[in-house]
């Protein structure tokens, strides 16, 4: 008998298929409600920005969907750094080196100026398949306006801000339930953890 497709299937086909095409589509994740982009295209990355209005000189993070893809990202991540991600209840944003081997050429905005980058693993099973879908980890950044309140449920999202993106997922769309912000950590070269936000 074939497996059911999970409810949300055709709304992340079509979610896919934007990315693919260079768009940038809004979406729920793990945490907030977030824009996402193709974080090797240029022009949808500086389309991200642009709707935000989010200064060039900062960067966006990335959403990836296994550890292998970490690793290909930041390896040689200290042992605590692991330990971090399997015994945290919260979602875990990670700051680290980009590796000169990636096998990804990211768009500008992606790596900071000191070849940091901000990466955070999601085990939802709806963000895994667009970033399998699309085949590279996703630029990501939370739908709202600079300055303004990150929206934790859709109906927080401003309307103008929904005019101009290319897509919007329907999943979770109705959901009043929203993740807790993820902590953001970085590890120093002696595997000593900082918290950058708790």
């Amino acid at each position: 008998m074939p497996k059911r497709k999970p409810l949300w299937h055709s709304d992340a086909v079509e979610t896919v298929r934007t990315l693919r095409s260079g768009g940038v589509v809004l979406h729920p994740t793990d945490t907030v409600w977030g824009l996402a982009a193709d974080s090797t295209n240029a022009s949808a990355v500086a389309k991200t920005f642009d709707i935000k209005g989010r200064d060039p000189g900062e960067s966006l993070l990335m959403l990836i969907d296994s550890e292998r893809l970490l690793e290909q990202l930041i390896p040689n991540l200290p042992d605590a750094a692991w330990e971090l991600l399997e015994v945290s209840d919260r979602p875990i944003t990670l700051i680290g080196q980009l590796t000169a081997q990636c096998p990804f050429e990211f768009a500008q905005g992606m790596v900071r100026a000191n070849g940091s980058i901000a990466v955070r693993m999601v085990e939802d099973p709806y963000l895994q398949f667009l970033i399998q879908g699309l085949g590279k980890p996703l630029a990501s950044t939370s739908a709202n306006f600079s300055g303004q309140p990150t929206p934790r449920q859709f109906n927080e999202i401003q309307p103008r801000l929904l005019d101009m993106v290319d897509h919007t997922a329907q999943y979770h769309g109705a959901s009043t339930h929203a993740g807790p912000p993820s902590l953001l950590v970085q590890f120093d070269e002696h595997g000593r953890i900082e918290i950058l936000r708790s």
